[in-house]
């Protein structure tokens, strides 16, 4: 290599050397640790300045001992100046993390009133691990900046954070089924107890904790025996979305047969009866009456049928459940709600539709007006007054939707014919009964699809599940929560308006720094 060569080359060290030392610096600062990329730029970045001090003494010397350098110092001492005045109002901070002021008009990085007094009242430690891998860096950090602002409240909450995939042992002992989840945990040992969650949503956490302060034996029976769907298959048809979400609200999910069992088990919260595919047996139907007769909670959740067979007795009036609801005057139609309205885009039938109309119940909460439930193939609910059983109409379709009696018609693609016989709406899709006598509750739908993985996480249709189980176990203290006021600010631009601000972000600044450009080489040139 010739000496004009190796003159090059080592100029450019410095250079290259500041900016693998401010990648480096970007790096740290969006990832918050040091990892190998954020050492490997660092270190590379020091080793090139310091060969350039090794190559070229000469220009290091001349370098510090110019005039611009002294100035250029006084410079550096004042930003670094400032940047050490900074960096110190942050650490305190930092280090006191209960000096909080929320200027948000709605306060929405407080805690919500019944999650704040949780937190006052605790008296005991919590201890919270969130397992996330390193893929999910981002949601860690905002699982941290949300952990804190629950400690700004009570000296007993205290966290950490561990890599599902380095800690196998650590997931197995929580039963971790999914990567960025936070499991609270009370106690030590035997006597620990715990609570999960996978979402940083304020009702989700003020449930954490609560089943982490009062766990509550709370046990969903799922009916099976007739072709129900298992609530733990992950396929699009299944419910192991909705399990999961179940099972961070503190439920306990256990299969039910019983033409085995010949009774409902007497730790049962709700007995869940999701889309069979044949006729429930009487036998088996007296022991569901029986059990919500004497103070249960049924939940049930009926399909249009799938096979001819089931169709053609729906349509005879040989349901065998339809008995036992109608004794809570509930009755699932022998319909197929079209709501065009509200379909889902694209859609010529309307038989995929957003139900937006709600009753007033504890299981409605303010986030289901704003998202609306998602609903396929859908049946309308009759209701009937019984005396001594409180109905509420839970969701409601739009006042244009019907339901369709021809059925056949329907599903032979005849196209839609709104007749006198169909049923009218607002139709209802989900009813509640409640005897205040007994103490028995039913839920009924016209719907399952709103459960499966399919849909399941659309709209408000995975908070409308834990809802209503909740409720069913009469555990209403996990739904009812403050709702957070939210404020809408909209601006309104004319057009004309609007073609004026696009034509001075995008060519007022080029222009100006053409014009700039053009009057100092024009006096440069008159100075010459």
């Amino acid at each position: 290599m010739n000496k004009s060569t190796q003159q090059t080359l080592t100029s450019l060290l410095p250079w290259l050397g500041v900016v693998l030392l401010l990648s480096g610096a970007i790096t740290y600062l969006m990832v918050n640790r040091f990892t190998t990329l954020v050492n490997v730029l660092i270190g590379t970045g020091a080793l090139l300045l310091l060969l350039f001090a090794i190559f070229r003494p000469d220009d290091v010397r001349l370098l510090f001992s110019g005039r611009q350098f002294r100035y250029g110092l006084n410079t550096v001492l004042a930003i670094v100046f400032v940047v050490a005045i900074a960096a110190i109002l942050y650490y305190v901070a930092y280090r006191n993390n209960d000096w909080r002021y929320d200027v948000t008009e709605t306060g929405e990085f407080t805690p919500l009133p019944e999650t704040l007094s949780i937190l006052r009242g605790l008296d005991e430690p919590i201890h919270i691990i969130g397992f996330y891998s390193s893929q999910l860096s981002l949601q860690q950090q905002n699982a941290r900046t949300t952990l804190e602002s629950l400690r700004a409240y009570t000296d007993q909450i205290s966290y950490e954070f561990q890599d599902p995939y380095s800690n196998p042992l650590l997931v197995g002992q929580y039963s971790l089924t999914q990567d960025g989840t936070l499991v609270f945990t009370r106690g030590q040992g035997a006597d620990q107890v715990f609570s999960k969650t996978s979402s940083l949503a304020e009702r989700d956490l003020h449930t954490a904790l609560i089943q982490v302060l009062n766990p509550q034996e709370k046990k969903i029976y799922f009916l099976t025996g007739h072709g129900e769907p298992a609530f733990d298959s992950f396929d699009e048809t299944g419910l192991s979305d909705a399990q999961a979400t179940l099972q961070e609200s503190g439920f306990t999910l256990e299969t039910l047969n019983l033409f085995v069992t010949g009774s409902v088990p007497e730790d049962a919260s709700v007995v869940a009866v999701i889309d069979p595919q044949t006729m429930i047996p009487p036998q088996e139907v007296e022991a569901l009456r029986s059990y919500v007769n004497s103070g249960g909670a049924l939940f049930v959740a009926q399909d249009f049928p799938n096979s001819q067979a089931m169709l053609e007795q729906l349509l005879a009036g040989e349901d065998t459940l339809s008995p036992l609801l109608a004794e809570w005057g509930l009755e699932v139609r022998a319909d197929i709600v079209v709501d065009l309205t509200l379909a889902q885009a694209g859609q010529a039938d309307g038989a995929t539709f957003i139900g937006g109309d709600f009753g007033s119940s504890p299981i409605i909460v303010p986030e289901l007006s704003t998202y609306g439930i998602v609903f396929r193939f859908a049946r309308s609910i009759g209701i009937t007054p019984v005396s001594g059983v409180n109905q509420v109409e839970l969701v409601r379709t739009s006042a244009n939707a019907w339901g369709e009696t021809d059925i056949m018609g329907l599903l032979g693609q005849s196209g839609l014919d709104r007749s006198a016989d169909d049923n009218s709406g607002p139709l209802v899709v989900g009813a509640s009964a409640e005897n205040f006598v007994t103490g028995g509750r039913v839920v009924v739908f016209g719907d399952s699809d709103f459960m499966r993985n399919q849909i399941y996480r659309l709209n408000g249709n995975s908070i409308l599940v834990p809802n209503i189980m909740n409720w069913l176990a009469r555990d209403e203290f996990t739904i009812d929560l403050t709702p957070r006021d939210s404020v809408q600010r909209t601006i309104t631009i004319p057009q004309e308006q609007l073609m004026i601000l696009m034509v001075l972000t995008t060519c007022l600044g080029p222009f100006l720094m053409l014009f700039i450009g053009g009057v100092v080489w024009y006096s440069r040139r008159q100075v010459r």
